[in-house]
């Protein structure tokens, strides 16, 4: 059964990638484990020695994906203001799994959301490794009709057009400066538990890129006035090594959030579960204004949790809790969304079903009311 998805492509977009396979891919390429118990190997030291020597990051070549790792992903959104008086938020993901020594998926997600008429539009691929149809060069990465090219350190440029959506699509130009890049945890190796320590990867953003370009929605074009992008990047599971523990999506969920407020600050955060271990491990990276960073790693500096109130969407039957509140001892926040209809549902991708979607925060930082936004992603246990 394998054999024959890998090698024909067509039934990697369809059904015949079953749904156990497909769910674990995505459950890897959100938060993947990296094990070093594999140092009494010779053969794998090579991959020790990368892991554990990793200090810092380099552009632009680190904007693309890397060797040596079965897992990566390279993640943009935005709310951006329009020339035509549309707020327009927008999600573009790129993915790169290894099934084996020869065999890479670079699954993509993409959507646009109109946070006036409340309309959230998707679409999505599952490319292989093959004819060229997907893969990347020393400057662009892409698949089927979705790539990203980056042209210098603090340059990058975007296009979605997917060929089965009449009037879909985005091409943005995006730009930033070396200090507009925020890293995660210590010298970039971003703990994703504390219990298990060599659960982590390598993890920075771009919270700030100056975003020109346009967006079609419903066959019409957007031209950008104003607003900026968000950049994610994260790569883990070097070859070789074993992971910390089985990564079942069906007993892996996780939420996710990233806010730029009007003061200038910057915050990431997220929690991460396990069915073995359900309480939610939370971590994050808080920037001021200026420019000094604080990260959250010890257990209670930063409490991420959602109210009571759920909402119920109608395509999967899924629940999702929509509304917020982020707290540590330098901010109280309120998180709420946009609207509620932005799931993303990949189930003929990837298998799975998240919600991802703009959300209005406010509150207070170091005693100041604040305002701002971001986008939240919720990914619950099934």
């Amino acid at each position: 059964m394998l054999l024959s998805i890998l090698n024909i492509k067509t039934k990697i977009r369809r059904k015949s990638l079953t749904s156990t396979l497909l769910i674990l891919i995505l459950s890897i390429l959100f938060f993947t484990a990296n094990q070093d118990r594999f140092a009494a190997d010779p053969g794998k030291a090579e991959h020790k020695e990368k892991t554990a020597t990793f200090k810092s990051f380099k552009f632009p070549q680190d904007h693309l994906f890397h060797k040596g790792y079965r897992v990566e992903w390279c993640y943009f959104i935005g709310i951006l203001n329009t020339e035509q008086g549309k707020e327009l938020g927008y999600e573009l993901s790129f993915f790169r799994a290894y099934l084996g020594p020869k065999v890479a998926l670079y699954p993509v997600h993409f959507a646009i959301s109109d946070m006036e008429e409340e309309k959230h539009k998707t679409s999505q691929t599952l490319e292989r490794e093959l004819g060229d149809v997907a893969g990347q060069n020393s400057t662009s990465l892409w698949s089927g009709d979705y790539r990203m090219e980056v042209t210098d350190q603090g340059n990058i440029t975007i296009s979605a057009f997917p060929r089965t959506e009449a009037g879909f699509g985005l091409e943005l130009e995006l730009s930033s400066k070396p200090k507009d890049v925020l890293v995660h945890g210590k010298n970039g190796k971003s703990l994703k538990s504390r219990t298990n320590p060599k659960f982590y990867s390598h993890y920075y953003s771009v919270p700030r890129m100056e975003t020109k370009g346009s967006l079609y929605l419903e066959g019409k074009e957007y031209n950008v006035k104003s607003g900026t992008s968000w950049m994610d990047h994260e790569w883990s599971s070097p070859e070789g090594a074993e992971p910390a523990f089985d990564l079942s999506s069906k007993d892996i969920s996780w939420d996710w959030i990233c806010i730029q407020m009007e003061d200038g600050s910057d915050i990431m955060a997220f929690n991460f579960r396990s069915k073995s271990s359900p309480a939610s491990e939370t971590f994050g990276s808080f920037r001021g204004p200026d420019g000094k960073v604080v990260t959250f790693e010890k257990e209670n500096e930063l409490n991420f949790q959602p109210e009571d109130k759920s909402w119920k969407s109608n395509a999967t039957d899924i629940s999702y809790k929509l509304k917020w509140k982020l707290i540590s001892e330098r901010f109280k926040l309120n998180i709420s969304p946009k609207f509620e209809e932005q799931e993303f549902d990949a189930r003929s991708s990837t298998g799975l079903a998240y919600w991802e979607g703009g959300v209005n925060v406010a509150g207070e930082i170091d005693g100041k009311t604040v305002k701002g936004k971001g986008y939240l992603e919720l990914k619950p246990s099934r």
